[in-house]
């Protein structure tokens, strides 16, 4: 669901996603996004990987000065995302991110079940349905054509 190979940059995926270039270049240093091959569909991994990327959890001590990497849960979330893309994600679909990894819900049974398993712990909520439907070609899909 990208458009055409070459059409597509680290800058504009930035921009679209609304994040700094430098988050897109941090994400392709760290095997995120693959810098050669851009498509549109990675504009939902990067604003993921910006948000995440900022989650410091109660107790956790991180410098915010130093990037030690990709942690764990990171990489988990954003690969569950890039599985999901663009066949499994429906506009309510959402990520329950925890400090061991994440939960993919789609509609509010899903959802409801996320926040009983979550219970007490903390949680950052991605509503990745909603990015994905916000991604150039999703929004030319719902817009009339002008004649």
């Amino acid at each position: 669901m990208g458009t055409a190979a070459g059409t597509w940059s680290l800058r504009k995926a930035a921009l679209q996603a609304g994040v700094l270039p430098k988050v897109a270049r941090d994400a392709a240093t760290e095997g995120v996004l693959d810098q050669q091959y851009i498509v549109e569909t990675d504009v939902v991994l990067l604003r993921l990987y910006g948000a995440v990327k900022r989650l410091v959890w109660p107790e956790e001590k991180r410098p915010a000065n130093e990037d030690q990497g990709l942690r764990v849960w990171e990489s988990i979330t954003i690969e569950t995302a890039r599985a999901a893309l663009p066949d499994e994600i429906k506009p309510d679909t959402c990520l329950f991110i925890h400090q061991t990894g994440c939960t993919l819900a789609t509609g509010p049974g899903e959802k409801c079940q996320a926040l009983f398993r979550l219970d007490g712990q903390p949680f950052y909520f991605a509503p990745i349905g909603q990015w994905f439907e916000q991604l150039p070609s999703r929004r030319a899909l719902r817009e009339p054509e002008a004649l």
